[in-house]
Formats: structure tokens, C-alpha cells, sequence
């Protein structure tokens, strides 16, 4: 059976406004100038669906490459219940390891084929079948998120009749930015893997994770790097959130680490400042508030709607299903 989405919610940009405008801090906590910001959101509710890598650990979804190979595209299998896959997700193993692009509601008992991107250039080989991985750090997941919004936005310039989008990223630019990460990182992979240079902070991570607790009845979360608040991201579900914590807190932690080598080799300016100012969660809410009316939507890749958003120094996406808002990331785009 192939998964075939339904009609979208009858206003999704109205469900994403009332989303962005039940949007609160709870707790700000930081180390080593990372800081992180958990969210509270009105309307949460209790999810109905597995997440991806939970559903990978316990066999209830199968993703694997096509038949005849495929860099940018490969297929999931879901077995008795619904899996949502989020952007930034990765699977590993396959030919390549790969990102997820978009943020995907696969009902049960479907079979789906899903966009991706590569995150190893120099591997080709027979495997076929996929693991879940960790998740894409924020910056990396930020540019692949601005990428994927240009493409669409160009397919809705040239409309298909279903209005359906192909979800496809710059892969070039994917590979472009690990090779420049590995030269800032002083080390490099045999197959240029993103997963081979996140296994080499393994121990920096872990001790970031160990220093930021999900607080209880949080929802959502904003993280500030360098001094500016960098990404938004927001959940359906407050045990969403808590299952995804830890993967979101080594996202974020990655970003941060690169972020300094950056600074260290003089490739950006060194921060004026060392946390957010109060007023920087309010401005890219705003901003994406003011984004909306211009944002493109359409049918998603499985259920749902697909929105991409692109304003005054944010970008993002939601995915919407009836009038909930699954998932929202939202990303900082310098000036």
C-alpha cells in the first residue's frame, strides 16, 4: 500500500498562528555559553503516534534504499501504528547515511517514499536496510530547513496539479559544509561521515547532556548560540519533547562546538555578548508571525500540511495534521 495524503486541515496557517501565540518561556539554563530555553504551549496534547527512532528500535518501521538507488529519496515501511519522522532525524547504514529532510505523519500500515540527503560523500556500497541515528546538529539542520524552503518555493512558482513538493535539498551545499566542518575540526573521515565527526565529541557532548534536565511539562525548545538565539523548536506532545531531549540537547551542543572553532580560526566575528537578550525568543516569533501570510503550504509527504516559512531574519517549518501543530523548527538567517 503507498501512502497517499489526505485533504489538508482546512486552515493550517490559522493553526500555526495560534500555536505561535501560545508560545512561553519556562526555564533558561546554560553552560560553557550554550544556553537553552525550555517552552510551554497551549493545546498540547498526548501523542498518538511513535517517533521515529523509537519505532525503528522496536520494529514497527522499515526503511531501506529503493531498489535501484537513490541518493536523495528512500523508502519507509510502517507496520500497526502511525510514525512521525522529524526533520533533522538521521538513519544510518544503507549505501550512505542520510538526513531526513521534512518532518513526516506516516499512517500505519503504509509504505512511503521519503526525502533525504547524504551525509557521507565517499560511500556507495551494497547495504540496504537503516538504523536510526542521532540527530543533525541545529546549524547543519538550519541550512538543509533554508534549502529545502528555496526548492519549494520555486516548485510553487511552476505549480503541479497535485501540489505536491519534491522536498529536495542543496546536496552539493550538504557536502560542501561537512568538509568544511571536518577542516575546522582538525580531523577527517574516510568516507567524509558527519556521524564520524560527531563520534569524536562524543565525550563534550555527554557532558552537556548531563548538564541540561528536561524540566517536566515542557514542550518545546530555543536555543541560543554565540550570543544570538539560533532555532526554535516545538512539539505536539510534552513526552515528545522529553523522549527527543537528549538527541536535542547533543544537536544543539554540536553547533556550539563547531560555532567555536569557527570563531577560532577567524572564519565568523567573536560574540559582543555571551547570551540572548530577553527580547530575541518575542522578535523570531514575531517575525514568524508576520512570515506566514507568505509562507507556501502544501500537501505533505504522508498526512498532514507541509508549511515553509521565510521572513526577516527566520526561516522554518511546520508540519500541521487537523488543527495541531506536530512540529515546528524554526532557524535565525543572518542579516
Amino acid at each position: 500500500m503507498t501512502n497517499q495524503a489526505p485533504a489538508a486541515t482546512a486552515d493550517p496557517r490559522a493553526a500555526l498562528a495560534r500555536t505561535l501565540g501560545s508560545i512561553r518561556p519556562l526555564v533558561t539554563m546554560e553552560r560553557d555559553g550554550l544556553v537553552l530555553i525550555a517552552l510551554v504551549v497551549a493545546g498540547s496534547r498526548a501523542a498518538d503516534y511513535l517517533a521515529f527512532e523509537t519505532a525503528a528500535s522496536t520494529n514497527a518501521i522499515e526503511v531501506h534504499e529503493l531498489a535501484d538507488g537513490s541518493v536523495g529519496t528512500v523508502e519507509a515501511v510502517t507496520k500497526q501504528q502511525a510514525v512521525v519522522l522529524f526533520a533533522g532525524d538521521t538513519i544510518t547504514g544503507g549505501k550512505q547515511n542520510r538526513i531526513i529532510n521534512i518532518t513526516m505523519w506516516l499512517a500505519a500500515n503504509t509504505t512511503t517514499r521519503i526525502p533525504v540527503s547524504c551525509l557521507e560523500a565517499h560511500r556507495w556500497d551494497s547495504g540496504s536496510r537503516f538504523s536510526s541515528g542521532r540527530k543533525v546538529d541545529y546549524e547543519l539542520r538550519a541550512r538543509v530547513n533554508r534549502s529545502v524552503g528555496e526548492q519549494a518555493r520555486a516548485e510553487a512558482a511552476m505549480p503541479r496539479p497535485s501540489g505536491q513538493r519534491s522536498f529536495r535539498s542543496d546536496q552539493g551545499a550538504v557536502w560542501s559544509e561537512i568538509s568544511a566542518r571536518e577542516v575546522r575540526a582538525g580531523s577527517a573521515s574516510p568516507t567524509a561521515s558527519l556521524h564520524d565527526l560527531y563520534a569524536r565529541e562524543s565525550g563534550d557532548l555527554a557532558a552537556f547532556s548531563r548538564a541540561f534536565p528536561c524540566p517536566p511539562g515542557a514542550n518545546g525548545l530555543a536555543v541560543g548560540i554565540g550570543g544570538k538565539l539560533v532555532a526554535v523548536e516545538v512539539f505536539d506532545a510534552p513526552e515528545t519533547l522529553a523522549a527527543q531531549w537528549h538527541r536535542l540537547v547533543e544537536g544543539a551542543a554540536s553547533a556550539h562546538l563547531d560555532h567555536r572553532r569557527a570563531v577560532a580560526a577567524g572564519a565568523i566575528v567573536p560574540p559582543s555578548h555571551r547570551h540572548p537578550d530577553p527580547g530575541a525568543l518575542g522578535r523570531m516569533l514575531g517575525r514568524t508571525s508576520t512570515a506566514l501570510a507568505g509562507a507556501v503550504v502544501s500537501p505533505s509527504v504522508g498526512e498532514g500540511s507541509d508549511i515553509r516559512l521565510a521572513g526577516i531574519r527566520v526561516s522554518g517549518s511546520a508540519l500541521v495534521r487537523g488543527d495541531r501543530v506536530v512540529h515546528l523548527e524554526l532557524f535565525r538567517v543572518e542579516a
